[in-house]
């Protein structure tokens, strides 16, 4: 389990990072756990949730378990669009 939540940590940031989503996005890598703190805003949580159907609450806290191979791209995608508009 571990290995796996490693992973989506950093396929997350790699997708990021391509997406050219704007931030910084390291800190992603450097958290450890179940869950990553993504430095989202409350309005762009709200975004997310409301355009997205991707509920995180407005600490930003993510769930990194919750991402699995099929669902990775279009949560990067998302983070992408919210980031952009603010």
């Amino acid at each position: 389990m571990a290995s796996r939540v490693t992973s989506m940590r950093k396929r997350l940031y790699d997708l990021l990072v391509e997406h050219q989503t704007p931030g910084e996005w390291a800190h992603i890598l450097s958290q450890r756990g179940m869950f990553a703190y993504s430095g989202l805003t409350p309005a762009q949580t709200e975004r997310l949730t409301i355009e997205y159907h991707i509920y995180v609450p407005p600490t930003g806290r993510l769930s990194i378990s919750g991402l699995n191979p099929g669902n990775l791209d279009y949560v990067a995608r998302a983070f992408t669009e919210v980031c952009k508009s603010t």
